[in-house]
């Protein structure tokens, strides 16, 4: 399966990544890239995703993504993330994909940047929020298409482009 996401500059990379591994070795989890997906479940092969990212983004310059607050679920795939506010650059860049995929993918848009992905109780979730003090905003500046198999460890970059109009 291959997951469409939007990715951070350098700078904010690097920030956003120091926090995912600080919680997962606090936490005994797999860390991961810092991103917000835009679309899961895809099955096509690289030539077609390249295709199609590139038509996505094309003319679209980096996104600057607004944080609403620190959440958590009981899901998984959403333990503690960062909500992000609905722009309509995100909105338009999300489309644009979904539109190009041309797909029966059910997928609904909820965009969250992760920090962890661990099976914990509410209260160390909790715990974790009340101790962060992150920044509001990221600048979002490339798109890549990562096979995401169930094994964190397994997930491999399929494309990548860079925003920038």
């Amino acid at each position: 399966m291959i997951s469409i996401w939007l990715c951070p500059d350098s700078k904010d990379k690097l920030y956003l990544q120091n926090i995912i591994n600080h919680l997962s070795d606090i936490h005994n989890s797999v860390p991961f890239f810092p991103h917000c997906t835009l679309l899961s479940g895809i099955k096509l092969n690289t030539t077609e995703l390249t295709t199609i990212l590139d038509k996505s983004i094309d003319n679209m310059g980096p996104i600057i993504v607004e944080s609403k607050r620190i959440s958590y679920t009981n899901i998984f795939w959403k333990t503690l993330f960062i909500e992000l506010s609905v722009s309509k650059d995100l909105i338009s860049l999300q489309k644009n994909i979904f539109k190009q995929i041309k797909s029966n993918i059910k997928y609904k848009f909820e965009p969250h940047i992760s920090l962890i992905y661990k099976i914990m109780p509410e209260y160390i979730k909790k715990e974790i929020i009340h101790s962060l003090h992150l920044q509001n905003t990221y600048k979002m500046n490339k798109v890549m298409a990562v096979r995401t198999d169930q094994n964190i460890v397994d997930w491999k970059i399929v494309a990548e482009r860079d925003l920038y109009a």
